[in-house]
């Protein structure tokens, strides 16, 4: 009897171990991708990164994606990195300047493992880092156009005042490659136009910016590019309460309203954006598959359809034929690259602050 027990127990362990085995061969096997951002809900940018990964969870098998917020302090940052990478993510995903120094810095220690920046601006100069960016300043070129030949048009909430606005988020490069494309785009279409050019100070601060867009729309502006992340949603609804136009930033913004508030959404005759949620797809299909060039830094374009503008029903109801006229002939032209965007990344402060100043009102 006992040898019989002892029998028994003893394939039972055999049994366990194996189909222990067989797990951790099946979790191994499974490909691990976690995004780390600050928050979600801003309506932009974030939400945008979001929707990428929501793209890789449908399209991509054999994937198990990850959405870990690491709140505005970042102070805290580095530690989600090293946590992340203790983790064993196959890849981590982050982006911008504001988060790049924490994330290059756990990259660097943690040399096996694999991160992904899908927005930033240069390098980091680190074999197992992949990094995006893109042209901010030909979205902001696109988005000048628009609102330029909008202000005078025969547009329902438009008027005869050559003069139109931008809020940043912050007096930064990344902000300020789109104001220098705004500003061209608009002079494409008017020389003589002005620019009512605001920063808020940061990319939180909802109330602010709505006040400072309320103080641009009083004084004669009556389109806006909102480029302030979460803060911009203010000056949304500033457009809205005082009946004025306002073009997005980063993700087709007047759909994401289009749900919660039409009145608002119709406000957004356009968005510039970055096809964040595309890239995002195309990269982690990459790393599965082992042909991400790791170590490297690309950039997208027009003309690599990296950028746009949305073009929903909210743009055909609103715009004129004229104003779409205007629109559908700087995108071939950019198109073709018959027009180059100034760079604010090519610029010192002296030049951007004197290229700001001769235009404003």
């Amino acid at each position: 009897m006992k040898k019989t027990l002892v029998l028994i127990m003893t394939m039972v362990m055999c049994f366990t171990a194996l189909t222990g085995c067989s797990k951790t061969e099946q979790a191994e096997e499974k490909f691990t991708a976690a995004l780390l951002i600050p928050y979600q809900g801003d309506q932009s940018f974030y939400d945008l990164a979001v929707e990428g990964m929501k793209l890789v969870d449908d399209q991509v098998e054999g994937v198990e994606t990850k959405i870990i917020e690491i709140g505005t302090d970042d102070s805290k940052w580095e530690s989600y990195f090293i946590d992340a990478a203790e983790a064993g993510y196959d890849v981590i995903l982050s982006c911008n300047w504001q988060i790049a120094p924490y994330m290059n810095k756990v990259a660097a220690e943690y040399p096996d493992q694999k991160f992904i920046n899908f927005d930033i601006e240069e390098s980091a100069g680190l074999d197992n880092v992949y990094s995006m960016f893109y042209s901010t300043n030909e979205i902001g070129y696109l988005c000048g156009v628009v609102a330029a030949a909008a202000t005078t048009s025969s547009m329902e909430l438009a008027d005869e005042n050559a003069t139109i606005g931008f809020i940043g988020g912050m007096d930064i490069p990344g902000i300020n490659d789109f104001m220098v494309g705004y500003v061209e785009g608009a002079k494409s279409v008017n020389p003589e136009i002005k620019v009512a050019i605001s920063y808020v100070g940061g990319f939180q601060d909802v109330a602010t910016a709505k006040e400072i867009a309320i103080n641009q729309y009083k004084s004669g502006v009556d389109v806006i590019f909102a480029c302030a992340g979460n803060a911009g949603n203010g000056v949304i609804d500033a457009a809205n309460e005082l009946n004025k136009y306002v073009i997005g930033v980063d993700s087709d913004q007047a759909m994401l309203y289009a749900e919660t508030d039409e009145a608002k959404a119709s406000k957004i005759i356009t968005s510039g954006f970055k096809t964040i949620d595309q890239t995002i797809l195309a990269s982690v299909k990459e790393a599965l598959a082992g042909t991400l060039a790791w170590g490297t830094h690309v950039q997208y374009g027009f003309k690599e359809d990296g950028i746009g503008i949305a073009e929903n029903k909210f743009y055909d109801a609103a715009l004129t034929d004229d104003v779409k006229a205007a629109v559908a002939e700087a995108k071939e032209s950019l198109k073709a690259g018959n027009v180059t965007v100034s760079s604010v990344f090519t610029m010192d402060d002296a030049a951007v602050s004197e290229f700001r100043e001769s235009v404003q009102p």
